[in-house]
């Protein structure tokens, strides 16, 4: 898959919100690749198309199971990394 992984690594080590630098960034960059394993998709492409972002993390609650939300966040770092802003919640998203 295409996943910027050092450019990522490097954004979420610059993050002042996260306090483990090592352990939650090797996490978000684990959670990161399932996805993209999960749905066989780059995570660049799924982040570039709003729709297909909306999609995706509607796909993760209910497919993953990801009850804690740990999977969604770490789609949703990426998609802060790369569109520079936050996907809004799913309850608020009007595609």
């Amino acid at each position: 898959m295409i996943l910027r992984e050092s450019d990522f690594t490097e954004y979420l080590n610059n993050d002042p919100n996260i306090k483990s630098k090592v352990k939650a960034v090797n996490s978000r960059l684990s959670k990161a690749r399932l996805v993209e394993r999960q749905f066989e998709a780059s995570l660049d492409s799924i982040v570039a198309d709003d729709n297909l972002m909306f999609q995706t993390l509607c796909r993760i609650k209910k497919e993953m199971n990801d009850t804690n939300g740990n999977i969604s966040n770490a789609v949703r770092k990426y998609y802060l990394f790369l569109n520079g802003k936050e996907f809004p919640p799913l309850s608020q998203w009007r595609g």
